[in-house]
């Protein structure tokens, strides 16, 4: 197996963690634990923690490290030669979900977890889960040779 297969697997891990996360920062009530718009945290890259503010700032450094993953995975995959269409196109369709993802995630401090907003995030969330977990599956049919045109 590639790198590649392994940095896209764990892009999917990533991304899973981060919306099971953001799903504790909601059901918990911890939304506001920052008070301000990304990057800062009350004001603060590094902020005195509270809980809420650990529970969020937790939040918002998975979003970092998922972003990373994800941008880190996609150009591996592209440079990839051949490059494999299907995971390439799904990689570069979950970064921007991901960018409008997260400009909503920070629209939903700046709304007071406004219901509408908050669902928005959400469905976004899984959009970009949706996109990675079918960079995922392409990736391991192109592994397994499934996927690559025949030569003739």
């Amino acid at each position: 197996m590639s790198a590649a297969k392994y940095l896209v697997y764990l892009t999917g891990i990533s991304t899973y963690a981060l919306i099971v996360w953001g799903a504790y920062v909601t059901l918990g009530g911890y939304g506001l634990g920052c008070g301000t718009y990304w990057p800062t945290c009350n004001g603060a890259i590094f902020p005195t923690l509270s809980w809420p503010t650990f529970v969020e700032y937790t939040h918002r450094l998975l979003t970092i490290v998922t972003g990373i993953l994800l941008l880190v995975s996609t150009v591996v995959v592209w440079r990839m030669n051949p490059r494999p269409p299907g995971p390439s196109r799904a990689m570069a369709l979950a970064i921007l979900l991901l960018a409008v993802q997260s400009l909503v995630g920070g629209d939903v401090v700046e709304t007071s977890l406004d219901t509408l907003v908050t669902t928005m995030h959400l469905a976004l969330a899984t959009a970009v889960f949706a996109a990675i977990i079918a960079g995922c599956a392409l990736m391991h049919a192109w592994e397994k040779n499934c996927l690559r045109p025949s030569p003739t």
